[in-house]
């Protein structure tokens, strides 16, 4: 089978990798369509620190093609998919705390020079079980790319314990940004938009968001207030934008308010914090990683139902045998992600 190695930053090549007869307890899993992550973008930029060789790819849609005879749930050859490509042993410290994305046993460096990585930029993957997750009533299965962004986006809103009638800010109107006002508006939420481009903005009025404003034309904090009776937003996630705006949403906090900080900054960099803000304010400053095994089915549930849908989106559908392209043109702010996929794969 056809795979993707990045050799160095950037340095690619493509790889054709043996097939092996499948485990009794592993899901032969043919990939249909894998998105183009701003992280694999970071790692063959050399943005994003990583050793190699790794193969990378983990917005994974595909079809079941092959079934461990001691897999169960049981799941039929040919049942549309997407696949949480993240290692959950069930045993370690985090594990058993719930923290399944935190697993201890997911690698992160080469082992015998073999590449590491998520995977999805091959032709076929062997997973576990509980990695696949089915989708149902879905007409085109390139929907199931979004999987695994929006499992992200449904814990990062669960650790902020959003609820109905909550006042939600979202900064950053990209892909991320979109999901986040997506599925606060489906948890009843109201969503104020943080974002300097006119296009994104409209796009995330266009999705449901109540108000969004140009934070360089307008007093952040003045704004959320002016649209919360002078209360502050209960929720503010964080996907885009550098400290300013982080430092602007913990102001624009309503008392008892949370802040997650859903994507890192690059270059590292510190922030001044009023420690006493959060003595009396009570308000919380955390982070969210990645997605857990619940937040991936509820993803896969919505997606099922056609809460979110990937003609919402400006998707580019580009050949996996043009990713150097393809990572280019991912550059593009237009473009919500590009979708690879194997041309005349068997």
């Amino acid at each position: 089978m056809r795979s993707i190695i990045f050799n160095a930053p950037g340095k690619l090549a493509m790889r054709e990798i043996p097939m092996r007869p499948i485990a009794d307890d592993e899901v032969l899993v043919k990939v249909e369509a894998c998105g183009l992550c701003t992280w694999e973008r970071s790692v063959y930029e050399g943005l994003e620190p990583a050793e190699f060789p790794f193969i990378g790819g983990h917005e994974i849609a595909g079809k079941v093609a092959a079934v461990g005879s001691k897999v169960m749930p049981a799941i039929a050859v040919g049942q549309p998919v997407a696949v949480a490509s993240l290692t959950r042993c069930g045993e370690c410290y985090y594990c058993q705390r719930g923290l399944n994305n935190q697993c201890l046993q997911v690698k992160s460096k080469p082992v015998n020079d073999q590449p590491w990585g998520p995977g999805g930029f091959a032709e076929y993957m062997y997973v576990k079980r509980y990695m696949v997750h089915p989708l149902a009533n879905i007409t085109n299965l390139d929907t199931g790319i979004l999987a695994e962004p929006l499992a992200c986006v449904i814990r990062a809103i669960r650790r902020a314990d959003l609820r109905a009638g909550d006042t939600a800010v979202v900064i950053g109107a990209g892909l991320m940004g979109l999901l986040f006002t997506l599925v606060a508006k489906y948890y009843g939420a109201r969503v104020i938009i943080s974002q300097p481009s006119a296009t994104r903005r409209q796009k995330a009025i266009d999705l449901g968001a109540d108000y969004a404003f140009d934070p360089r034309q307008e007093n952040f904090v003045d704004f959320v207030r002016g649209h919360t009776g002078g209360y502050g937003a209960n929720v503010v996630f964080y996907t885009a934008g550098g400290q300013q705006a982080i430092v602007d949403g913990l102001k624009a906090l309503a008392k008892d308010g949370h802040l997650v900080v859903y994507a890192p900054i690059h270059p590292e960099a510190a922030l001044t914090l009023d420690i006493n803000d959060f003595h009396y304010r009570e308000i919380t400053l955390t982070g969210s990683l990645m997605h857990d095994h619940q937040s991936f089915v509820t993803a896969t549930e919505l997606i099922s139902r056609g809460v979110v849908r990937l003609s919402s989106f400006n998707i580019l559908r580009m050949p996996f045998t043009q990713i150097e392209t393809a990572i280019e043109r991912a550059k593009d702010k237009n473009i919500h992600r590009i979708l690879l996929y194997w041309p005349d794969s068997n």
